[in-house]
């Protein structure tokens, strides 16, 4: 049988400990899979490792299981990945996407052409722990309300070491072109279904960020935010391998 990964509150996990797991986790394990007494299963609480447990106990509002082991989860990308995406309709497909790729954050921003201001947080949510435990993460991405352009453009560039720009009308350099492989955390810009500004642009490029093109077709921003994420990803993995 195969064995399922469940998430709990992030609190620290130790072998030998008994947890406890209620909600919505519980319904999905007991309800929904028909989970027994005696099962085997994976609990993550969002810090890269993996804890194999067993069910120990069934009540009628949570499950008791014993942590046997632990170990540290292969699936995570090494440094930190994010993205910033100008909210589009299609941000539940974006999310969940970026969340099977790697990426550990998701911003939302409003830019000058963004159409679809209104997202529901608490589906993006789901969709992203959904994903997390299709793919075998043992991260949730956290996903950020919607913010000012202005005000996801700073925060990229001054809390990752570099910022990747994509912009549809942007020609020359690629994503492997300016991979800084020595950084230690990476943002992703993305724009809306209307694309960037060129003053948007500008202001990205005078804050430091890398602007490049993904090619010379203009792509959907779903489609961007994948195509993006994984050359990133790929790359990171690429320089990981080699250092080992």
């Amino acid at each position: 049988m195969e064995v399922k990964r469940f998430f709990v509150e992030n609190r620290p996990i130790t072998v030998g400990e008994k947890i406890n797991v209620s909600g919505e986790e519980y319904r999905h394990a007991i309800k929904v899979s028909r989970y027994k007494v005696g099962y085997s299963l994976i609990l993550s609480n969002g810090d890269g490792y993996d804890y194999f447990a067993k069910i120990t106990e069934i009540d009628r509002d949570f499950f008791t299981c014993i942590v046997e082991s632990s170990q540290k989860n292969e699936n995570e990308l090494k440094k930190p990945l994010a993205l910033y995406l100008c909210a589009i309709e299609r941000s539940d497909l974006a999310v969940q996407k970026a969340t099977e790729i790697g990426a550990t954050e998701i911003h939302l921003m409003i830019s000058r052409f963004t159409n679809a201001v209104n997202q529901n947080l608490e589906r993006l949510k789901r969709i992203a722990l959904e994903s997390a435990k299709q793919c075998g993460r043992a991260v949730v991405p956290t996903i950020y309300p919607p913010i000012s352009y202005e005000e996801g453009i700073k925060d990229a560039t001054s809390r990752y070491e570099q910022t990747v720009f994509c912009y549809e009308l942007a020609r020359g350099e690629r994503i492997g072109d300016v991979f800084a492989p020595d950084a230690e955390s990476y943002a992703l810009i993305v724009g809306s279904e209307g694309g960037f500004s060129e003053e948007e642009v500008e202001e990205a490029r005078a804050l430091g960020a890398k602007v490049v093109t993904l090619g010379r077709r203009i792509l959907r921003a779903e489609t961007a935010c994948i195509a993006g994420l994984v050359l990133i990803a790929d790359t990171m993995e690429k320089y990981e391998n080699s250092c080992n």
